[in-house]
């Protein structure tokens, strides 16, 4: 049973990626690199974020990176908002009495600023933020916590969160809100992915707190799902674009 959640923060409970990719274009530019759109900022951007910077900007100091980032970022994050579900989620862990935590590479201030809007922090336990490599960390705040491994979920939307929660010993959750794709996520083996928290709910509320059906007898019966193919005499096949699934199209087989 799931009784102590971790959460990530960027792609997760807010939504920062226009504000970051505008942070991370200016940092490119200062840097003599060109900018990237947003397809190929998520294409390339990983975490820890210094594997980012190795690769397009090897030729500039760290401290100079950062700064030209986070000056970059005071003015963008205005635009920063709460993600749809993740009030009614962290609610939800209220109500259910889930011990709650931050695990996130956002900075203090920055985390400061954003709280200021969304009132996040007052559902949260205890922050850990400014954390470059989240591995490097979950087995303090395990320990700090007296969190048990097998009732921690850890909820992020980037492969660097599944590899945290895996390096933990403890269950993990991707969304599909934030800065992977499906595919990405999909490489990583997360133990569940849903599309955004209120699916997570779902799938907390039917399984009694658990991510999986527990097999004492009382399992829920699979959901009925129907798919269509649309075709015509040329072997043309439509295909829809969905806002599920980060937005991709389905794959023709």
């Amino acid at each position: 049973m799931i009784r102590n959640i971790i959460f990530d923060w960027s792609g997760t409970l807010v939504d920062d990626l226009p504000a970051v990719l505008k942070a991370s274009n200016y940092v490119l530019a200062q840097a003599g690199r060109p900018e990237m759109s947003l397809e190929q900022f998520r294409a390339e951007f990983s975490l820890p974020f210094t594997k980012f910077y190795d690769r397009h900007t090897p030729h500039v100091p760290m401290p100079q990176l950062e700064d030209w980032f986070h000056s970059s970022f005071k003015m963008a994050q205005t635009s920063v908002v709460e993600l749809p579900h993740a009030r009614d989620f962290l609610e939800f862990c209220r109500e259910k009495k889930f011990r709650t935590f931050l695990l996130s590479t956002v900075h203090a201030d920055h985390f400061k600023v954003q709280c200021g809007v969304t009132g996040f922090d007052v559902y949260l336990d205890r922050p850990y933020t400014d954390v470059w490599d989240k591995r490097k960390k979950i087995h303090d705040i395990l320990a700090e916590n007296n969190l048990k491994p097998d009732e921690t979920l850890f909820i992020g939307d980037m492969e660097h969160d599944i590899e945290t929660a895996q390096h933990g010993g403890v269950h993990s959750c991707a969304v599909l809100t934030g800065y992977n794709t499906l595919t990405q996520l999909r490489a990583a083996k997360p133990d569940l992915i849903v599309e955004h928290l209120g699916e997570l709910r779902r799938v907390l509320e039917e399984n009694d707190l658990h991510l999986k059906p527990v097999a004492n007898g009382t399992e829920h019966p699979p959901l009925a799902t129907v798919g269509g193919l649309i075709f015509n005499s040329k072997r043309e096949v439509l295909m829809v674009r969905t806002h599920k699934w980060s937005r991709k199209r389905p794959i023709s087989r």
